[in-house]
């Protein structure tokens, strides 16, 4: 990766790790050859202090290579840094003092200033009580300033000397920056950057810690053991020069060894920094018990509300949903703030804002006047007069008023003083955005860990601390709305027999949910019921609508086609929703509902949409969906439609269309949970076009990968076929199974994926499913060559060519040819596999695709079996960008395996190495096939790099994941590096 060059600010930059550069005013300086170059660093380096003549002739030249009239030479280079420098400032930069020079240049002008700062600057954050990441960011920065070798090009001693001492300090840099990573325990490719910092410094026992600890997290512990045997020998062989004491590893190194060798269970998790939560406040205007936590928005909100010297009355207002303690977080901040802030007084007045009839401004100024004093007779009726004789009141004083529970902007403006000294807090459900010059703060749920903090006070510690697990679940179930935790704490108070897990137990359903969480005059339901009364009749049915999916949120394209509107028209619809606190929007166009509002919005549709009403929405969902995903699938393999689709289905919806592979995968991954819920939704909904799902499953199956994701398609489609085979649907249920087959297979559940492939076979029409029996041998061509059995996998691998070509399937005819080749060079026949492969990337090539990037790693694999490493590495370089551009991670880890097996096969064992270590944690959650062939040429690649304990680990697990897999052949191949390793000396 390239690192931009420092940004220069005014007067002389330079820079020296990397090329040697200088700026004037940003402007670059020619510093000239580099010989001035060496000149100019030397002087750079002392700071300012002069540097003799003699000593500038040492740094330059070695003894032996000096020109006969040295000092000459220098004193031109001299003259000729200088005439660059007064191009650009008259100021005498670069001085004469006696028989020598200086550079008046300050220190922290130049790029090792901050370099050589930073290890004592991240010290001082952690001792002054800064946080790990802070300390991170200095030692990052830092270490962004290398923009290559330092001083680079440049020869003399003085420059050697340098970079000796400033390889040193980036060590040191290094060492510091990936203990705190370790420490964060945020850097999922930690193994691979320790790993490779390990051999380019192999004495640093800090770095071989980082790397064991990462290794052990991995859920590597015999490499990280493997590591430390590494470390053991080297330090006892490869440095014997030093003294006894330091050819053993470190007692910090020997103490980690040992807590992996335990398995420590407090090395599984990095530690993570607490912020001290402050001691609660008795709340005002009536307290509220066991206020807890709201630290943070305590602190906002005091600091809004104290602004001085403020032109116009300060104006704060929180926004929230039912239940989240808006009007208690207010008056405890009234409490904070004190008696003596506003020591003219506090008002309060509950503005009824939820209810059906909210409190008309003309009543609530009466109610403030009478506040302020003013007898009834005094009151005016009319408006104009009252509003006059409120704001009259107010002149001059420094109060606080809490305008509570308000409805709208206009309820609100009358009550707002005209005077800079008063101060006014307003809480909300809705948002309230035309409130002119107010400051706002959106007030959420709870977080976990101040939503049990509450339930401990409320429900009592030590119940809660005696089950965890269930006071957790317990919190989960409550949304963390505080309106449900304390209902919910107070109906354990009132029974004691009744314990956490009981309460659990009861709130599991979420038909009575609702029921259980009422106590007294308090119910979340009700305050919910206030808000749903006020919606028109579009704003509650869409409210209605979209809680029937089980989602986690709804993108507005996709709310439009379950509406049945148009896109603008939706999104102005659900932002209204989010104004009034009944949806949630924390992405751009991606709304989602509360938990408990999710059940009340369903039980209201239960309730007033009829069933049949519900699924014809979901219907024109699924149907938009499909159409969507279909366009995505056609542009992320630049193929024809008809060549992709599998079953005889057309959605009436035209669907999103989608410019390049990337924005069709970007949203076939984003949608993947909608996508999900449709296809389960249309398993148990009889009315749901059952085909339209099974073409859907088919579409996750083809866009996106990974083991997780796969595992998952394969069971929406184990629904599907069951489905589909008691109602007797054939085209429905072949497909399925086909699907189910082929996620199966990439999981590497090889027999299962057999099974249903060979069941999709024989549910196929011979003629009507041509493009599905051609699939299903392409999926078996790659099952048998798994398998070693590559005869076989060229008579699937045949049959699929031939019917795709029949067809007249271009793109996939080309894959199917890709797939072919790879047997066709297993089993000899070179010059046919090559041919193939050319023709299958020839096919596959064109636009930026899925498919093209497929018929590059295609060709690199048969070029690797050709023997043309060089060509197979570009090939599969360029297919690794593709696949990395387009984020299909399967094919990303299945190229660098490749790749990384190439450069061992070039003995470049250390390339080698890091890039298997780079790939490993993507191939884990993609293929164990994978996996396994990465640690297969880590293992050999760290055998030849002397790391042998370490080399055995990744040997032994590679071999327990292909005997897992039946791979025998790559089992064999492993077992063979085995037993080369038994023959090494230790």
């Amino acid at each position: 990766m390239t690192t931009p060059a420092p940004t220069p600010g005014p007067g002389l930059e330079c820079a020296v790790l990397g090329r040697v550069r200088a700026w004037y005013d940003g402007v670059p300086v020619n510093l000239g050859q580099s010989r001035s170059q060496e000149v100019f660093a030397i002087l750079l380096a002392a700071a300012g202090r002069t540097v003799a003549l003699p000593l500038l002739v040492e740094g330059v030249w070695d003894e032996g290579e000096r020109p006969s009239r040295a000092e000459h030479c220098v004193r031109t280079h001299v003259w000729r840094l200088r005439r660059a420098l007064a191009r650009h400032t008259a100021q005498p930069l670069l001085a004469t003092v006696g028989n020598g020079y200086a550079l008046r240049v300050p220190a922290r002008a130049v790029d090792t200033w901050a370099c050589e700062r930073a290890l004592a600057r991240a010290e001082e954050i952690r001792a002054s009580g800064g946080s790990a990441a802070q300390a991170r960011d200095v030692l990052a920065g830092a270490l962004a300033l290398w923009t290559g070798e330092p001083l680079a090009g440049l020869h003399g001693p003085h420059a050697r000397a340098l970079r000796v001492r400033y390889a040193r300090l980036r060590q040191l840099l290094l060492e510091a920056r990936l203990e705190l990573d370790a420490e964060l325990g945020d850097r999922p490719g930690l193994v691979a950057e320790a790993s490779a910092l390990v051999m380019e410094y192999p004495a640093s026992q800090r770095l071989r810690a980082v790397q064991m600890l990462a290794l052990y997290r991995s859920g590597r512990q015999a490499e990280a053991l493997g590591a430390y045997e590494d470390t053991r020998r080297h330090l006892s062989t490869e440095l014997g020069r030093l003294p006894p004491a330091q050819r053993v590893p470190a007692g910090e190194l020997t103490a980690l060894h040992q807590r992996i060798l335990r398995s420590d269970p407090t090395l599984r998790r990095a530690r993570t920094e607490r912020r001290p939560q402050a001691p609660g406040h008795v709340p005002f205007p009536s307290p509220v018990a066991g206020f807890t936590g709201r630290d943070e928005q305590l602190r906002e909100l005091t600091g809004m509300l104290t602004r001085l010297g403020a032109p116009a009355v300060v104006v704060s207002a929180v926004s929230g949903m039912a239940g989240v303690g808006k009007t208690a977080l207010a008056v405890q901040t009234a409490h904070v703030l004190g008696e003596h802030a506003f020591p003219d007084g506090r008002l309060h007045i509950d503005l009824r804002g939820a209810d059906t009839a909210p409190v008309h401004p003309h009543a609530a100024l009466a109610t403030l006047l009478r506040a302020l004093g003013t007898a009834d007779d005094d009151i005016p009726e009319d408006a104009e007069e009252r509003s006059a004789l409120y704001r009259s009141l107010l002149a001059g004083r420094r109060m606080l008023l809490l305008l509570d529970n308000a409805a709208s902007c206009e309820q609100l403006r009358p009550l707002i003083p005209g005077s800079a000294d008063c101060t006014v807090l307003v809480t909300s459900r809705a948002w309230l955005t035309g409130l002119a010059g107010a400051r706002h703060l959106r007030l959420d749920v709870l977080p976990q860990a101040e939503a049990l903090s509450l339930l401990r006070r409320t429900a009592g510690r030590r119940a809660v601390d005696a089950d965890g697990e269930a006071a957790a679940a317990l919190v989960a179930a409550c949304g963390s709305l505080p309106l449900a935790l304390r209902i919910v704490a107070s109906r354990l108070a009132a029974e004691p027999g009744r314990s956490l897990a009981g309460m659990v137990r009861r709130l599991a359903d979420e038909r009575s949910r609702l029921e259980e969480l009422r106590t007294g005059d308090a119910a979340v339901d009700a305050a919910f019921e206030l808000s749903y009364a006020t919606l028109t009749t579009e704003q509650a049915r869409a409210f209605r609508l979209l809680s029937v999916l089980d989602v986690t949120d709804i993108a507005v394209p996709s709310a439009a086609a379950l509406l049945g509107l148009g896109t603008e028209e939706t999104g102005e619809l659900l932002d209204s929703l989010v104004d009034l606190s009944l949806l949630q929007s924390h992405r751009l166009d991606r709304y989602h509902f509360h938990d408990l509002v999710r059940v009340f919005a369903r039980a209201a549709n239960a309730r007033e949409d009829g069933a049949a009403t519900t699924s014809r929405a979901v219907a024109a969902l699924l149907d938009f969906c499909l159409a969507t995903a279909r366009n995505a699938d056609t542009v992320a393999h630049a193929a024809e439609p008809e060549e992709r689709t599998l079953i005889d289905v057309a959605p009436a919806s035209p669907g999103l269309a989608f410019t390049t592979a990337q924005e069709a995968t970007d949203w076939m991954r984003e949608e993947t949970a909608l996508q999900s819920a449709l296809i389960a939704r249309a398993c148990t909904d009889d009315s749901l076009p059952l085909a339209q799902a099974a073409d859907l499953v088919d579409r996750l199956n083809t866009v996106l990968s990974g083991i997780t994701h796969l595992t998952a398609v394969g069971d929406l489609a184990r629904q599907v076929a069951e489905v589909a085979a008691r109602r007797g649907d054939r085209p429905c249920e072949a497909l399925a199974r086909y699907v189910r087959g082929n996620a199966l297979w990439h999981a590497n559940s090889f027999p299962q994926a057999k099974t249903e492939l060979h069941r999709s076979l024989a549910l196929c029409d011979r003629d009507a499913d041509l493009r599905l029996r051609a699939s299903a041998h392409l999926t078996l061509c790659a099952h048998a060559r798994v398998r070693g059995r590559f005869q076989d996998a060229i008579v699937h691998g045949e049959a699929s060519v031939r019917s795709f070509r029949t067809l007249g399937a271009a793109s996939a005819e080309g894959t199917a040819l890709g797939e072919l080749a790879f047997n066709y060079a297993r089993q000899g026949r070179l010059a046919e596999a090559r041919a193939a492969a050319e023709r299958g990337a020839e096919l596959l090539g064109g636009r930026e695709s899925v498919s093209a990037a497929i018929g590059l790693y295609y060709l690199a694999r048969v070029l690797h079996l050709c023997g043309d490493r060089g060509k197979a590495l570009r090939r599969a370089g360029a297919g690794l960008t593709l696949f990395r551009t387009l984020n299909v991670s399967s094919f990303e880890a299945a190229s660098g395996n490749l790749i990384a097996q190439l450069h061992a096969e070039q003995q470049d064992y250390a390339l080698a190495a890091r890039t298997a270590e780079t790939f490993l944690p993507m191939a884990r959650k993609v293929s164990a096939m994978l996996e396994g062939g990465l640690l297969r040429t880590l293992g050999r690649s760290l055998l030849h790099l002397g790391q042998q304990a370490r080399a055995e680990a990744c040997l032994q697990a590679a071999l327990e994941l292909f005997e897992g897999l039946q791979a025998e052949q790559d089992a064999e191949q492993v077992r063979e590096l085995l037993a080369t390793a038994a023959f090494i000396p230790r």
